[in-house]
């Protein structure tokens, strides 16, 4: 049976998480951007990386932006990457990698995020049971193929892959998408996955976009997995319904999601830092959306 661990085992961690949520103006006060570095997931910028690495990284320092995520090495060395990341005045906080690779290759990942400089390796998606059809859209395509019996392949391999990456002195965490919160009979993908290690062993990069996507309260969620969630993707979305899977992700601030609660939430159960994203296609420039999503948090 798995074993679902929610915030009842911590009535501390409940309280805490009640009176932040109920005290906006307090957290208001705190300023988001006081409390965390102003972080970005580079899968963001991806096509500007490919066009011109360094002037991409100089302007999101420009932006404000302090730290990054990182999702592949644009064709570089681990440890040219980070070269060009700290010349731009920027540090690497957390390095993304599928779960398919991190099978077939963990040494070398391990490797490679330590030598960005990087404290978390970061699954980014699972291994599904069949490959996925390229002419489909991923994410539509996956939560209709991840099943229970694929959901517990992967706890199996992470449940290997846990104690390896804290021994070399990295902290794992899961990055979800919508097909995590695919409910079977009151257990989700989600569920699975942490029942294969420990709080000390793997965390979770709550990406709350997709919580949104998959129908779920950025915040009730948090609440669920508080023993678990370390870190965020903060991505705002709006409902469309020409997109695949009904979302369409905007500048934060932009959408529907409740980002003073979210942030209330995310103090009280001690996220550690967050990383903005935007899917895309891109409605104007992405460093536009960018200055935008940093104006937003800025004021809250």
């Amino acid at each position: 049976m798995v074993q679902i661990e929610t915030v009842p085992s911590r009535r501390a961690l409940i309280l805490g998480v009640g009176a932040a949520l109920a005290s906006g103006a307090d957290a208001q006060a705190q300023g988001v951007l006081q409390t965390w570095p102003l972080g970005l997931q580079l899968f963001t910028v991806d096509a500007q990386l490919k066009a011109d690495l360094p002037g991409t990284l100089a302007a999101l320092k420009q932006t404000g932006y302090q730290t990054v995520e990182t999702a592949g090495l644009q064709g570089l060395t681990a440890a040219a990457y980070r070269a060009q990341i700290e010349a731009a005045g920027l540090s690497c906080r957390s390095a993304h990698v599928a779960m398919g690779d991190l099978v077939s290759n963990l040494d070398a990942h391990i490797a490679d995020a330590l030598a960005l400089g990087a404290g978390w390796l970061v699954c980014s998606s699972p291994v599904p049971p069949t490959p996925i059809d390229p002419t489909k859209d991923w994410v539509a395509a996956m939560v209709a193929a991840m099943t229970p019996d694929a959901w517990r392949s992967n706890a199996a391999q992470l449940a290997l892959i846990a104690p390896k990456v804290r021994r070399a002195g990295l902290t794992l965490a899961w990055h979800n998408h919508p097909m995590e919160f695919r409910d079977w009979g009151g257990v989700c993908g989600y569920d699975i996955l942490l029942a294969a290690a420990p709080p000390s062993l793997l965390s979770m990069e709550m990406d709350l976009g997709w919580v949104v996507a998959a129908g779920r309260d950025p915040v009730a969620t948090m609440r669920r997995y508080a023993l678990r969630v370390a870190m965020l993707h903060v991505k705002d979305m709006v409902r469309d319904p020409a997109a695949p899977v009904g979302y369409r992700s905007v500048a934060v601030g932009e959408g529907i999601i409740d980002w003073p609660a979210v942030f209330a939430a995310a103090r009280a159960v001690g996220v550690r830092g967050f990383f903005v994203e935007q899917e895309p296609p891109f409605q104007r420039p992405v460093m536009t959306s960018l200055q935008i999503s940093r104006d937003y948090l800025s004021r809250i």
